[in-house]
């Protein structure tokens, strides 16, 4: 649903240049690049490696059987029985990408990493993450 979605690339955890391919998405956010299916198909590396060439949006890993809504006010709450994981880049500090060949892995340092489950929240503008609210008898 975002400008930019991640169209196919290769799968692993670690960032390497040219993995993924970028591609046209409805454009309902230009804030968010999407990856699907992100934990069963382990697509951390390919979304690492599409903030990489923008660091001015959040990478949002989606889940199967998970949703991701995104209100008025910019937050964005997570529904399903799997999660979401945001990659903010607010705070890159280095990334490697411009001297990578290609393939080559890819450094970032800097990012801020959040998992979410059902119930938990994520704020486009401060990028304050919040758990979902504590229910019933349940401490920690």
């Amino acid at each position: 649903m975002s400008a930019h979605m991640i169209a196919f690339g290769d799968d692993g955890g670690t960032p390497r240049s040219d993995m993924m391919t970028l591609a046209p998405g409805i454009g309902l956010t230009q804030r968010i690049v999407v990856d699907q299916h992100f934990r069963q198909r382990d697509r951390l590396g390919r979304l690492l490696a599409a903030i990489s060439y923008n660091p001015k949006v959040i990478g949002l890993g989606l889940d199967e059987d998970t949703a991701a809504f995104l209100g008025p006010d910019d937050v964005i709450e997570v529904v399903g029985s799997g999660a979401i994981t945001i990659v903010d880049p607010s705070d890159l500090a280095y990334s490697s990408v411009d001297s990578a060949r290609r393939n080559d892995p890819v450094s970032l340092i800097g990012l801020h990493l959040h998992v979410l489950i059902d119930g938990g929240c994520y704020n486009l503008r401060t990028g304050e993450a919040r758990p979902a609210p504590m229910t019933g008898g349940d401490s920690q």
